[in-house]
């Protein structure tokens, strides 16, 4: 019976001692928690931290982070519903103390808090590092003494903010982590202390990627923190159901979910970002046809040109909009001041780089931002902390060109604020101490403080506004293309965190600004290795025989051009022999290549049918599209003018199709090659030709056709690849890692190629034998033909005078017209600048100008404008006053002046005279007024003519919005 009861005995007090371990509440199964405990939903206020991303923040009413995912599990375990209360660390810790919240999370544990505080056991032990700004490495760190001569940030009431003091560490605290890494990014501190997945995340977030973890902190055991959710200890209960709601979370899952943070952005690992468009958005984009966007080239690292080659952050995020899309985009480069009338008018159709404002919604859309950065105040005064705007009050301010933020900036600081169309000008001006302070991106300001090596430079502040909590880059589209906004904005949620990080990292990480010194070396895997030593590295090609100085054929067939010499280049770097094809024609050699007769195109832009049967590489050139027209043609203001014109472009040109999509009204005339479209220009049978400026030159020297010129630019350049077989993927992988492999130097060099192109002429000394003898028959005929040949330069000389007043004149005004604007706006500035004379500029309009043709007839609008061009020449004729016509019923005035009441007051008499003075036609009275809006100003080094007419156009806007009828004046900020 004791051996029987032995075994029992032990059976009873196992059974006993889990019963009493169950109501103590020590067992973990989830099954300790009662059915009417799971359904009970109690409400608990718990505190978080607001902006400590990924661990815990709040996107608009939503909590998200790893922290509030740990406390979602904990609510599915408990029955707990929990009340989120948001702020900072030391508010939260605080109220939690007071009594005004029940629960705090992301508490450690501290000793000397046992007596008023029940810690869970922890949910996530993070190690704490050092970070520093990698342009200013702090070095090795191995022991707090190592801190002692460094400046160190840290969060307010930190656990380990006493040991930095104790140990004579100069320590500044900062209310949140995103305070904390923008002190370091602003050099505010040396190095700053934190949770490595904290530091990083809002460094990336913030656009800071020169800042770097430079190893663990040196506190020791302290170095861990540990993550616990806190119950005050007169609330047992509570903390029994938060304690076993926590502990019935898997581990597994707790990974799942940190995973999720650290390497997703708070994406599921799972969830995959299919794209797919509606059957009506891909009839969208398919009769869309190629998309012109426009994208600065000196706004690195975002959008710039190195090399030849646009390129950059922007770049690449809309290089994979197009492929989820198929959109065909076509990059058209140009200064902000350019690019944002450009949209406006619908020359292109969207822009990047771009930030929302009320006044830009009015002409476009925009999609949800793909980056925000942070814009900060750059200054070389040691005494500057930026406190708001009034604090920059006596200092000279530079600032971009229509940034969201120009209008508040020079209305807060008056003639202090100065405006500029490059930022490269804005940062040389900081250099040469003429604008004490910069306002600009960070990322933008550093590169261009590294690329000037300006010397002393800091951050003197960052610049915040309502409602912008830094620059928001977005795609702006034209609001005729709403649904492509749409579009657009989807295929932006579709790119998955990982690949933009990837992105991310090539232009803002610590490599981007270092420049390969040499070729990048090629790497073939094995397959391209194989793939070419099946054919023994021989792969062919085709070229455009007429295309040169890009591509051609020398008088002994053999390939010669921009071209040849980049395959040479290739050919050496890849142990590859390129076999040319020859055809007798562009068309002929896509034909070629469509059969398979060649691999590769050497030079060839993408299009949508192109693109059917050949793969692309990334564009190696890009080259200006231009129009050009006969001597007498007048020069257009866009592509728009030539509709119903005969207008030439080479058979089966990328342009060729391109220009059918986007100009249905344009009778287009298909012709052989470039030199026969010329000649057909040239003979007067076509209205203009279509062409590139490298092409233009080099066929206009050698033929010597001077009696053509350039009338117009095309807004989208030529952006030229190596065109490859599609159904040979390998090829394409290959000329692609070749492209890739250019140096900057070797693209500057290519580029250089067709800008520096000269014409050899050889000397046929029989020819001159025969001009000799010429020569001497004509000497005896001299004295006849001398006075018929001096009539006849008589003759010759007026009618070139003739040709050159028509081609600067418009018809009906007989103003200026544009080209003249063109040519004399820009002399006049540069007078008044070298002379330090006042520059006036002055943009008339006809008011209500359309009433006046709709109601009396397009000849009496035409008579009006006779009417008031001749009013005109009577108020403004001094030597230095100038008139154009600008446009339908506009026109620009500008001049140079001493007083400048005086100029205001003539602009004042005009417009009196203008409306005083009704006109009579076809026994009818008609009343006419106009709006005048005045720019005036002394130029500056740093001013250009376009920001004077700029100021003229939003003077002349006011006038119209406040009236009509009224003059209007601003004054260039000096």
């Amino acid at each position: 019976m004791s051996d029987w009861f032995a075994p029992r005995s032990n059976i009873i007090f196992i059974w006993l001692g889990l019963t009493i371990l169950s109501a103590l509440g020590l067992c973990v199964p989830r099954s300790t928690l009662s059915a009417e405990e799971l359904a009970s939903e109690d409400t608990v206020s718990v505190g978080i931290v607001a902006d400590n991303k990924p661990y815990s923040f709040f996107e608009g009413r939503t909590t998200s982070g790893f922290s509030p995912d740990i406390l979602k599990e904990i609510e599915a375990n408990s029955g707990i519903k929990f009340e989120y209360r948001a702020g900072n660390w030391p508010e939260l810790y605080e109220a939690f103390l007071d009594g005004r919240l029940d629960v705090i999370d992301a508490i450690s544990y501290r000793e000397d808090q046992t007596d008023r505080i029940l810690f869970t056991e922890p949910y996530h032990i993070r190690q704490t590092f050092l970070m520093q700004d990698g342009t200013h490495p702090i070095g090795d760190v191995e022991s707090l003494a190592d801190l002692k001569d460094l400046t160190v940030g840290v969060v307010e009431d930190v656990y380990y903010r006493d040991l930095l003091v104790e140990n004579g560490i100069d320590v500044r605290t900062y209310d949140s982590i995103p305070s904390l890494v923008r002190a370091l990014a602003f050099q505010w501190v040396d190095v700053i202390m934190g949770p490595r997945l904290s530091l990083k995340y809002q460094a990336n977030i913030a656009g800071l990627y020169f800042l770097s973890i430079a190893g663990p902190a040196p506190l020791g055991p302290k170095a861990q923190e540990d993550l616990r959710i806190g119950v005050r200890k007169d609330n047992p209960e509570l903390f029994r159901r938060i304690q076993l709601g926590l502990k019935a979370i898997p581990e597994s899952r707790k990974m799942e979910l940190l995973q999720r943070w650290r390497e997703f952005g708070g994406t599921s690992i799972n969830e995959t970002l299919n794209f797919k468009l509606t059957d009506e958005e891909r009839l969208f984009i398919s009769r869309l046809g190629p998309v012109r966007v426009g994208l600065m080239p000196d706004y690195a690292p975002f959008s710039f040109k190195a090399g030849g080659k646009l390129q950059g952050l922007s770049v690449d995020v809309l290089n994979r909009l197009a492929d989820l899309t198929g959109l065909q985009v076509i990059p058209v480069s140009g200064a902000w001041s350019e690019l944002v009338p450009m949209l406006r008018d619908g020359t292109i159709d969207v822009l990047g780089n771009m930030s929302l404002t009320e006044e830009r919604q009015t002409f476009a859309r925009f999609t949800e931002p793909y980056y925000l950065i942070p814009n900060v105040v750059f200054t070389r005064d040691g005494g500057l902390e930026y406190n708001g705007l009034e604090s920059l009050s006596g200092y000279t301010v530079g600032i971009s060109s229509d940034i969201y933020y120009e209008t508040e900036v020079v209305q807060a600081l008056g003639d202090s604020a100065k405006v500029f169309d490059s930022q490269e000008a804005m940062f040389q001006s900081l250099e040469h101490d003429r604008v004490d302070v910069v306002l600009a991106a960070l990322p933008n300001g550093n590169f261009w403080i590294q690329e000037l090596r300006i010397p002393g430079v800091r951050i003197a502040g960052e610049l915040v506004f309502e409602d912008h909590p830094g620059e928001d880059l977005r795609f702006g589209v034209r609001a005729s293309l709403a649904p492509l906004a749409e579009i657009l904005d989807q295929a932006l949620a579709a790119i998955s965190p990982t690949e933009m990080r990837t992105i991310e990292d090539r232009w803002l990480g610590a490599s981007a600004a270092e420049e390969s010194l040499g070729p990048a070396k090629l790497s073939l895997s094995p397959d391209e290795q194989a793939w070419l030593d099946e054919r023994d590295r021989n792969v062919s090609y085709c070229i455009d025989n007429d295309w040169m100085p890009l591509e051609g054929l020398d008088s002994s067939g053999e390939h010669e051009g921009l071209s040849a010499e980049t395959f040479r280049l290739f050919s050496e770097r890849g142990n590859i022999q390129f076999q040319l094809v020859k055809t007798d024609s562009w068309p002929e050699s896509l034909e070629a290549v469509r059969e398979r007769r060649c691999d590769m195109l050497a030079l060839a832009m993408k299009t949508p049918e192109r693109a059917q049967y050949l793969n692309f590489t990334t564009p190696y050139l890009q080259v200006p599209n231009i129009i050009l027209g006969r001597i007498e043609a007048p020069f257009i203001e866009n592509v728009g003018d030539l509709r119903n014109k005969r207008v030439g472009v080479v058979k089966d040109y990328a342009f060729s199709e391109l220009l059918k999509y986007r100009y249905p009204g344009m009778q287009l005339v298909e012709v052989e090659n470039e030199t026969k479209g010329m000649k057909l220009l040239q003979d007067n049978e076509l209205a203009g030709y279509v062409t590139t400026l490298a092409t233009a030159s080099y066929h206009m020297q050698e033929l010597g056709l001077a009696d053509l010129k350039v009338i117009g630019r095309i807004p989208a350049d030529w952006s030229l690849s190596v065109a490859s077989r599609s159904d040979e993927p390998v090829l394409h992988d290959i000329m692609q890692k070749l492209v890739d492999s250019l140096t900057p130097e070797e693209r500057s060099g290519l580029e250089s190629y067709w800008r520096n192109i000269k014409i050899e002429q050889s000397v046929d000394y029989r020819l001159v034998w025969q001009l000799v003898g010429i020569a001497i028959i004509g000497a005896a005929l001299l004295f006849y033909w001398n006075r018929k040949l001096n009539r006849l330069n008589r003759q010759l000389a007026s009618a070139n005078d003739a040709l050159a007043r028509l081609s600067v004149t418009d018809d009906l005004t007989q103003l200026g017209n544009r080209s003249y604007f063109d040519r004399e706006f820009r002399k006049s500035f540069q007078w008044c600048q070298r002379n330090r004379d006042g520059f006036a500029v002055a943009m008339v309009d006809a008011d209500l100008f359309k009433s006046i043709n709709d109601t009396f007839g397009h000849d009496a609008g035409d008579h009006c404008l006779k009417t008031l061009a001749e009013m005109m020449k009577r108020h403004f004729r001094r030597e230095t006053d100038r008139l154009s016509r600008f446009g339908g019923e506009e026109f620009v005035i500008f001049t140079t002046y001493q007083d400048r009441r005086e100029i205001i007051e003539r602009l004042d008499r005009f417009r009196n005279a203008i409306a005083d003075s009704p006109t009579v036609f076809s026994g009818q009275e008609i009343h006419l007024t106009v709006s005048i809006g005045l720019a005036t100003g002394i130029p500056e080094p740093s001013d250009s003519p376009a920001a004077f007419l700029r100021l003229a156009d939003q003077a002349l806007y006011c006038a119209k919005e406040n009236g009509r009828n009224r003059l209007e004046v601003r004054a260039i900020k000096q």
